[in-house]
């Protein structure tokens, strides 16, 4: 299981971004093994982005494409999750303040919601492993 995203253009003030773009009070803590986090939230700062992981794997999924755009706020945001247990999984791509891609499957069915061209899924599987290769 798995629930990331990731933001570019904020590698630098990655807390400062999460708690502006946040609907409520954000207080970081510091766990020497995970980093700093704020609650199931966990930020590691990269070079050209942040990855922010919910360890709870549950204040992310269901999110509408609306509440993505404005949590991004102008930034380039990629949302992964993916549980095996139940086969449910979702991407979000968010680019220049529109969803360039979504895809939304649920209960080892087919995908309830796919739009966008790229990347290419045809299950949860192929989530997993988007987010396993590319946003953990």
């Amino acid at each position: 299981m798995a629930s990331v995203f990731k933001v570019y253009g904020i590698a630098g003030n990655a807390k400062e971004w999460y708690a502006q773009q946040s609907l409520g009070d954000v207080q970081w803590e510091y766990d020497e093994a995970l980093g700093y986090h704020c609650g199931n939230i966990y930020v590691t700062p990269y070079d050209d982005c942040a990855s922010f992981k919910d360890t709870s794997e549950t204040d992310f999924f269901g999110w509408g494409v609306e509440s993505w755009i404005r949590l991004a706020g102008g930034k380039e945001l990629i949302f992964g999750h993916y549980e095996e247990d139940n086969g449910n999984a979702e991407f979000i791509h968010i680019k220049d303040n529109a969803c360039i891609r979504e895809y939304r499957a649920y209960d080892f069915e087919d995908a309830s919601t796919d739009e966008g061209d790229e990347p290419v899924f045809s299950s949860w599987v192929d989530v997993a492993s988007y987010v396993d290769r590319n946003l953990n």
